[in-house]
């Protein structure tokens, strides 16, 4: 076809919402002719790191000398980043072609597919069509309902769980894992490095309900690793021995190709470092209480003072109590809005850290917070607290830097 893609209709979807539930992927996949079982796949869940996580073991199978798929969310920069073959965003044409299918499939089963819905059906209609050896998805949210969950994983893999989404989770971290622990299917290898005794209970029961082996990973240093902050560790340890496991289905995995997938795994917007006019900025999305918690202290050993904080989240968040955690290792703070009217106000924000005893000035649009950021006193800049955040002060970055 070699169109350009149809992002009206796409688009079009935004205001469908999160409507849990896989009869209408089922239904849609059918008329697909079911694109989804056209080679194995991995699922990855859990709150924090999933995305590193899928991008490690993506990694290490690509280095494997397997054609690789990967479907990530949200993107950063660009929609495409969302479905990675062989490490490379999607084509414009396999992206247009994949959506016209899309719309007929959908047309045909008379079911309009919600936001979510169609951007996972379209990484199954791509991997297909570029003939992926083994695709790696990361669940959107929950894992149980979660639209990736119609597939049966040959792995299912278990980041760190903590409380988000409570509207359709639940407000338990026991709840919670319960959601997540339905991406483990009868016949999957599980992996978890979860380590609190209620979370490890259930997803423990979920892998004796269906049969599975639960593999705890414990955290391990595996010496020098391309992404920083201690955290990551637990992902890429995870990763690693979920491709060890895999060596009897997936042989071309070796001992050499897993440490070469380490090493070459690149994740945007993850305490990734710019320096830009002598300065140092920083920008990771740490959007929620446990991924602030686990980013303080990168920030406390590793930015030097006076340090500027750049902060903007969205409005269904605690952000008080990622504030908490943030707010006080810097000297002052600028408060954004990522992605109105979804974000909390950045006067909200100024609040919470006057609160906290650090001044605050209020500048809603992202780009002029990051252009009063680099022409700031400040030493160091560390841009975070949504995703959205991170996109855009890539973006706007990566244009400085090509100056």
């Amino acid at each position: 076809m070699g169109s350009k893609p149809d992002l009206i209709w796409l688009d079009g979807l935004l205001g469908s919402g999160i409507r849990p539930g896989l009869d209408r992927m089922r239904a849609i996949l059918s008329k697909l002719k079911n694109p989804h079982r056209a080679h194995p796949s991995i699922i990855v869940a859990g709150t924090n790191g999933k995305g590193s996580t899928s991008a490690t073991l993506a990694s290490i199978l690509r280095h494997s000398g397997y054609r690789t798929g990967l479907y990530t969310s949200p993107h950063l920069v660009d929609i495409r980043e969302r479905w990675m073959i062989d490490g490379e965003p999607i084509g414009e044409n396999v992206f247009a072609d994949s959506i016209e299918v899309l719309k007929k499939a959908s047309g045909a089963a008379v079911i309009t597919p919600t936001y979510f819905e169609a951007l996972t059906l379209i990484a199954f209609i791509a991997f297909e069509r570029a003939s992926c050896d083994i695709a790696v998805l990361e669940v959107g949210m929950g894992g149980r309902l979660d639209a990736t969950n119609v597939i049966r994983p040959i792995a299912a893999l278990i980041t760190p769980i903590g409380i988000d989404h409570t509207e359709f989770l639940g407000n338990t971290l026991v709840k919670i894992a319960g959601e997540k622990a339905g991406v483990i299917h009868r016949g999957a290898i599980a992996l978890t490095s979860n380590h609190d005794p209620k979370i490890l209970s259930v997803i423990r029961r979920r892998a004796a309900l269906v049969g599975s082996e639960l593999h705890e990973v414990p955290s391990r240093a595996r010496g020098p690793i391309p992404l920083l902050g201690d955290f990551q560790r637990d992902n890429m340890a995870l990763a690693a021995r979920a491709a060890e496991l895999l060596i009897p289905r997936l042989p071309q995995i070796t001992p050499e190709s897993i440490e070469l997938g380490i090493a070459n795994t690149r994740w945007r917007g993850r305490l990734e470092r710019f320096l830009i006019a002598g300065k140092e900025v920083w920008v990771d999305g740490c959007h929620n209480t446990h991924a602030a918690r686990v980013v303080a202290p990168f920030i406390a050993a590793n930015l030097p003072r006076p340090r500027l904080l750049v902060f903007g989240i969205m409005g269904d968040k605690d952000f008080g109590e990622v504030a908490s955690h943030l707010v006080p290792h810097f000297d002052r703070v600028i408060a954004t809005e990522p992605y109105p009217p979804r974000s909390a106000s950045a006067a909200s924000l100024v609040s919470v850290s006057a609160g906290l005893g650090v001044p605050a000035i209020a500048l809603p649009a992202p780009r002029e917070a990051l252009q009063a950021a680099l022409a700031s006193d400040e030493q160091a800049v560390f841009v975070g607290g949504s995703l959205y955040l991170a996109g855009a002060a890539i973006e706007f970055l990566d244009e400085q830097r090509a100056r």
